[in-house]
């Protein structure tokens, strides 16, 4: 199999076009530029990376947008083109016997299925004739996505926003893993441009002629007049997000921390929570969880707050995660101006943002403990309050600016596209 894939992307890359990114010139901006964007996570207005791609392509619309992805969990994505395995394959995976056969459907999906010719990706590229290829980087749709660009000579454009190839649900075996970052950091390699979701992930990957760091697009927030629910006194904390995994683990432990004190309250907004029954019913009774809430709803929450929490991981299994990804709930938080709590490792990137450029305080112990500690400083220190809120004001102006992370993103794009037409 690997003499197969081998040799095949050895011709691929022997046939591969030779663009100079940037040393492009002006595209006439009254015609839009042709992408095919082929992912796994098309873009989608909920959470994660399709959330972020949906803000990039769909909300500000600078493309002329054809979408090729292998999603079906939900009838309202945006797809124009589907991808699907093999008949029987996917009879297998839907079926009662899916369960017990998902670990090995999964390692042929990553290391077999991109060895076939797709056909519907290969009509989608003939018919669509597009002006690049932006993939985003996973496991399997961006090895026949490479392939298919370095044979139809279309400019390449890769997506790093997560470190797939640990993700629970993207890998079967585990012993695949390592294969899986190795295609990771090769395909990197590979395009013509990278767009990196973080400093910690442009690190790992590597010297790149070509690659830059975008963090997650924020949303574009309306702040309401009247935030609900309305204040009792107590200094309030919101978080707004996952709530499942360890994000819920940790949740949970803060809650019981915050739920007994007279001075301190916690609202959490996101769908799904796996928290243990007892905790979970006692916290939705007292308006502690809330639930799913459209952006609009959540942002009256999230403007009734006096700080703002973020998570992420501590367990170890999860480091590499959380050195290469950016939380987007960061760069939503900062739109309303209110002081923010990075609850985290110390080797995550938003870290290292926050202590260079301010906008947060950074809590890397892996305690509920610290993380009141840190909310009774601030609502003792009305002077220290005021600064955070100022210095998260000023990263969503400058560093987290929509319009500015935007500007990158279409504009390396462009570039690439007129250096290939030369």
């Amino acid at each position: 199999m690997y003499l197969q894939l081998h040799s095949v992307e050895y011709e691929a890359k022997r046939r591969r076009p030779q663009f100079h990114p940037h040393d492009g010139a002006d595209l006439n901006s009254e015609q839009k530029l042709r992408v095919l964007l082929v992912s796994i996570a098309p873009p989608h207005n909920d959470c994660g990376g399709r959330i972020v791609m949906h803000r990039h392509l769909v909300e500000r619309n600078p493309f002329e947008l054809h979408v090729a992805s292998d999603a079906d969990f939900a009838e309202d994505l945006l797809v124009h083109t589907p991808l699907r395995l093999p008949y029987l394959i996917h009879r297998l995976r839907k079926s009662r016997f899916g369960p017990q056969f998902a670990t090995w459907v999964a390692d042929y999906q990553n290391f077999v299925w991109p060895l076939i010719t797709n056909q519907a990706l290969e009509a989608a590229v003939r018919n669509f004739k597009p002006d690049a290829l932006l993939v985003l980087a996973d496991n399997s749709l961006s090895k026949l996505a490479y392939r298919l660009a370095r044979k139809h000579g279309v400019p390449l454009a890769g997506l790093f926003l997560d470190w797939v190839p640990v993700m629970k649900g993207h890998f079967g075996h585990a012993w695949a893993q390592p294969a899986l970052s190795r295609w990771f950091r090769r395909f990197y390699h590979e395009c013509d441009l990278a767009f990196c979701t973080s400093d910690g992930m442009q690190e790992m990957l590597g010297p790149h002629p070509n690659s830059h760091v975008i963090y997650p697009m924020p949303g574009r927030h309306h702040v309401p007049q009247k935030p609900w629910p309305p204040s009792n006194g107590k200094f309030r904390l919101v978080y707004v997000g996952s709530v499942e995994n360890f994000y819920g683990r940790m949740l949970c432990s803060l809650i019981e921390k915050i739920e007994p004190t007279n001075d301190l309250e916690i609202i959490v907004v996101g769908p799904n929570a796996d928290w243990p029954v007892e905790l979970l019913g006692r916290a939705k009774a007292r308006g502690i969880y809330l639930g799913f809430k459209p952006s609009g709803e959540a942002a009256g929450v999230l403007a009734s707050a006096d700080a703002l929490l973020s998570v992420m991981s501590f367990e170890s299994e999860h480091e590499l995660f959380m050195r290469t990804s950016f939380t987007t709930k960061f760069l939503d938080y900062v739109a309303f101006g209110k002081p923010v709590i990075l609850w985290g490792p110390d080797y995550c990137t938003p870290f290292r943002v926050a202590r260079k450029h301010g906008g947060a305080v950074p809590v890397n112990e892996d305690s509920a403990d610290a993380v009141v500690s840190a909310c009774r400083q601030i609502a003792g220190n009305a002077a220290w309050s005021q600064e955070l809120s100022q210095q998260a004001t000023r990263l969503h102006q400058t560093l987290f600016n929509p319009e500015r992370l935007q500007q990158i993103f279409v504009g390396e794009i462009e570039k690439l596209v007129a250096a290939s037409k030369k």
